[in-house]
């Protein structure tokens, strides 16, 4: 996924510059890299800089992060959205591309009885300290979106979330400028119907064309070879150190085992290797935390034996774990 967001996280909160480092933690990034114009992250790496920010920062947190993002923050998508003729279009921008720039959800839009409903569909599985932030970012941003358009709080609207009131409940007031229900089926935002009508004061037909050619580009690379790969690596990221098996990997994205393995197979790889990269990512991680002993990591990463690991150890770095947490506290 684009490095924008990752960079922008860690411009509000790693200031100090021990700051930054705690936040860059296990998470496998170089901070130069990220500079870089087109720079990408993965989205594991993006989860273990929130998971590393809501471990040191007051709950919340998201909530003034998701206050400063703006159009430019979702670059192309940002573009198209606020360039778009109408509210309904820039809706629809929204709902064919969101997952473009941030692939751990997708938008579902509908109307029904004079009312537009706008709902996520969380497409990896996700802990409190991720999901929760996530959400409250993308909701703020979509109604950053929509305010800029009507001029105005969106008052008439609605939120919900499908997790309970968290402890800073009282913020959301703050922040949100509709009502907020927690504890929902479904996280959406509801408004009426009528302001998809709405022209948007920023329109720019040559601007909002080619914004979706850039976005529309994006799609067929993501759609093209690369594609099962990316899902692939979001479902290995969101399951945990250890991954997961071939057959629950297969039913995730619909497909049997067999063909997985024939499509990985024409694209010159295999599920064993994507495994094996994500299993050796995530033993560098944990190996440089050295409160964490060689044995507990084995178990992290599904090893039951923990001499499979120091096997595996020296098949990816050519040497023992023990040794390897040397080298990697040495840079």
């Amino acid at each position: 996924m684009p490095a924008a967001y990752f960079l922008l996280v860690l411009r509000e909160f790693g200031s100090a510059l021990e700051a930054e480092r705690a936040l860059l933690d296990k998470t496998g990034v170089d901070r130069a890299a990220l500079a870089e114009p087109g720079s990408e992250v993965t989205l594991g790496q993006t989860l273990q800089l929130l998971r590393n920010l809501s471990s040191r920062v007051a709950p919340g947190w998201a909530l003034d992060a998701g206050a400063h993002f703006h159009a430019s923050t979702h670059g192309p998508l940002g573009f198209a959205a606020v360039s778009a003729p109408s509210l309904g279009a820039s809706l629809d921008v929204i709902e064919r591309f969101s997952w473009v720039r941030a692939p751990y959800y997708r938008v579902l839009a509908e109307r029904e009885a004079g009312s537009y409903r706008v709902t996520v569909e969380e497409r990896v599985p996700l802990g409190g300290g991720e999901r929760v932030p996530l959400l409250e970012m993308l909701m703020l941003s979509l109604q950053a979106l929509i305010e800029s358009v009507l001029g105005r709080p969106i008052r008439e609207a609605r939120f919900d979330f499908a997790y309970d009131a968290p402890t800073y409940e009282r913020r959301y007031a703050e922040f949100f400028h509709a009502p907020v229900r927690f504890g929902r089926p479904e996280t959406r935002a509801t408004l009426p119907a009528s302001w998809l009508e709405l022209a948007c004061p920023m329109a720019d037909p040559a601007m909002y064309e080619a914004s979706i050619r850039k976005l529309e580009a994006q799609v067929r690379r993501l759609e093209g070879e690369d594609f099962l790969l990316a899902h692939l690596e979001q479902i290995l990221s969101g399951a945990g150190e250890a991954g997961l098996p071939l057959a629950q990997a297969a039913r995730r994205i619909h497909l049997s085992r067999r063909t997985l393995n024939r499509r990985l197979a024409e694209l010159g790889t295999s599920y064993r290797t994507l495994l094996e990269a994500h299993l050796r990512e995530r033993a560098e991680v944990l190996l440089r935390d050295l409160s964490l002993p060689v044995a507990e990591i084995a178990w992290r990463l599904g090893y039951k034996d923990a001499s499979n690991f120091g096997r595996a150890c020296r098949r990816w770095f050519g040497t023992g774990p023990a040794q390897r947490r040397k080298e990697l506290g040495q840079h």
